[in-house]
C-alpha cells in the first residue's frame, strides 16, 4: 500500500485571499497603529512622519524574506542583539602567586630495592615452579595410596 508523502511542508497555507494568517495579522496590526496615528494627529506632517516608518516595517515583516526566511523570524534575534552588550574588552588578570616557606621535614630513609639480574629472577621462578610440581606430585601420590 502506498501512502502520499507530504511535500512543500515549508509553504504556509493561504487563508485570507493571497495572504497567510501571519501576514494578515501583521497587516491588521500595522493598519491599527496607522489608524491610531490618524485619529491622534489627523492629516499632517507628523502623521506621515510617524506612520510611514510603521507602514514600511509592517509591509517588510509581512512580505519580505531574508535568506529565504520571513522577516518575522528575525524579530527575536534582533531584540536579543539589541539587549546584549556589543563591546567585549579583554582584561587580563595577572594571577597572584604567594610563596610560603615551609619547614623542611626530615628525610625518611628510603627502602632500597635491589634490582636483580633477569637470569637470577628466572632461576628463582623456575625453582618455585619445580617445588610446586614436586609438592603436587607428592599430594597425588599420597592420595592414590590412601584409596
Amino acid at each position: 500500500m502506498q501512502y502520499a508523502i507530504p511535500q512543500f511542508t515549508d509553504v504556509e497555507d493561504k487563508l485570507i485571499g493571497p495572504l497567510t494568517l501571519k501576514q494578515f495579522l501583521i497587516l491588521l496590526l500595522t493598519g491599527g497603529i496607522i489608524l491610531l496615528f490618524y485619529s491622534v494627529l489627523k492629516i499632517s506632517v507628523f502623521f506621515f512622519f510617524f506612520s510611514f516608518p510603521f507602514a514600511v516595517l509592517g509591509l517588510a515583516l509581512a512580505f519580505a524574506k531574508f535568506n529565504g526566511r520571513p522577516m518575522v523570524g528575525f524579530i527575536g534575534a534582533f531584540i536579543n542583539f539589541l539587549s546584549k552588550p556589543h563591546v567585549r574588552v579583554f582584561h587580563r588578570v595577572e594571577p597572584i602567586i604567594t610563596i610560603k616557606k615551609v619547614a623542611k621535614q626530615q628525610e625518611q630513609p628510603q627502602l632500597r630495592t635491589t634490582i636483580e639480574a633477569p637470569e637470577s629472577r628466572l632461576k628463582k621462578l623456575a625453582y618455585l615452579l619445580d617445588q610446586k610440581v614436586h609438592e603436587e606430585e607428592e599430594l597425588v601420590g599420597h592420595a592414590a595410596h590412601n584409596t
